[in-house]
């Protein structure tokens, strides 16, 4: 018996979307659900196989459709932007401030739009929520059976209620959003008889219940790459943005994907890494070396010197070997490049795309500024480069590269 436990966190549970679309398409089947705050709203549709559904709903819906009130105030004030005039941000906070919260009115009229009560009572997959009684000062675990008939749509506001919202009450009882018992219900999903529990991570702030070391070998979990944005960061391009690395991120778990920043199949080995680097001609480690001030322009130099340097550069870890350094130095210049990362590649396609970007751009490069290359490479010997703004390293990195391309079509040699 497979779970799916999804975490709470507001605009960023997109995430959720995208990591489930890449599930049904690779096959993988539920029976049971849990979730807290956004995580329980989510949770009510895909318990009910309307995936699609909850995508139309992501990409159409915006602040309005959240919060009753001025939007724009709010979001400016989310971006700490305050305009000169700053009245109706001024109004936005005494009206949400006389009526004890920001009014989530449009969520509970959308929610009774969006989610049938009765569908989810009938459907074959299990549905959970997680919320918190602040009036009994107790945690609130229910699935779908433990939950009174016709009150669904007040527990799932009940596990949304963020201490921001207007004070909520269910069956007079102030309720507080799930998060705060437990923002991952994975637990929650062992305890109803699950073998497996996939749990979807999207990092909201919130906290998550410790799994006993016998169950540890039972969840799988899918964690974004990258910061989803703001809890209330309600905006449709993001929203797509996050699904599609939601999607990517869980191909990367299943598919068993290398890099952090790309989806690399068909990882490079150690040997052939190796073989290619010390193909690098030595006139081009002199260059290197002369940048660097040395006299070492040795294959020695190459591997005692420039790859612990690009490590922590990186900050990646050395010891996993040449090919993970090889691979992460890549995924940065792909990154500065801004190449596209939402495909799966090999790493030789990979290496193809960064060398046709800065080859292109090989004329027209001008170096490292003269000033920023004296300051670096008086802190090398020191490696006090690693103190530097991340812009000088990644401009040293960059320029590396540079020096070998350019040594490369001297030479008349490939990499």
């Amino acid at each position: 018996m497979r779970g799916i436990a999804l975490e709470g966190g507001g605009a960023k549970g997109a995430f959720h979307v995208g990591a489930m679309k890449a599930l049904k398409e690779l096959g993988v089947e539920y029976h049971a659900v849990a979730g807290a705050s956004i995580g329980a709203l989510n949770g009510a549709l895909l318990a009910t196989n309307q995936l699609e559904k909850l995508e139309k709903i992501w990409l159409s819906t915006e602040m309005s459709d959240i919060i009753k009130g001025d939007s724009e105030a709010l979001m400016a004030l989310m971006n700490f932007e305050f305009p000169s005039d700053s009245t109706k941000i001024k109004k936005f906070l005494s009206e949400t401030f006389k009526q004890g919260g920001l009014d989530v009115s449009p969520l509970k009229q959308s929610l009774k739009r969006f989610v049938d009560e009765d569908e989810v009572r009938a459907s074959n997959i299990a549905y959970g929520l997680v919320s918190v009684s602040l009036t009994d000062l107790k945690p609130v675990e229910k699935f779908i059976e433990d939950i009174p008939v016709g009150k669904l749509h007040d527990y799932m506001i009940a596990s949304a209620n963020l201490p921001a919202f207007k004070d909520e009450k269910l069956d007079n009882k102030r309720m507080l959003d799930g998060a705060f018992y437990d923002n991952l219900p994975i637990n929650m999903l062992l305890d109803r008889g699950c073998d497996e529990v996939i749990a979807i991570r999207v990092f909201g702030i919130g906290r998550i219940r410790k799994i006993s070391k016998k169950d540890r070998d039972k969840v799988i979990y899918i964690e974004p790459s990258e910061d989803l944005g703001k809890v209330l960061e309600i905006d449709i391009e993001k929203a797509k943005y996050n699904m599609r690395l939601g999607y990517f991120d869980t191909l990367r778990v299943f598919k068993a994907l290398k890099g952090s920043r790309y989806y690399i199949d068909e990882l490079v080995t150690e040997e052939v890494v190796l073989e290619k680097l010390l193909k690098i001609p030595k006139v081009v480690l002199h260059q290197i070396a002369t940048f660097l001030g040395s006299d070492r322009g040795t294959y020695r130099m190459l591997f005692e010197e420039i790859l612990p340097l690009m490590s922590e550069l990186l900050k990646v870890d050395k010891t996993k070997g040449y090919a993970y350094v090889i691979l992460s130095y890549y995924e940065f210049l792909a990154e500065q490049a801004k190449i596209n990362r939402f495909e799966i590649m090999t790493f030789d396609q990979l290496t193809q795309k960064v060398n046709a970007h800065y080859s292109s751009e090989l004329k027209s490069y001008k170096g490292i500024q003269d000033e920023i290359a004296k300051m670096l490479i008086a802190a090398l010997p020191s490696k006090g480069v690693i103190f530097f703004p991340q812009k000088f390293k990644n401009e040293l990195l960059i320029h590396f590269y540079y020096l070998v391309l350019q040594g490369l079509r001297d030479t008349g040699i490939s990499l």
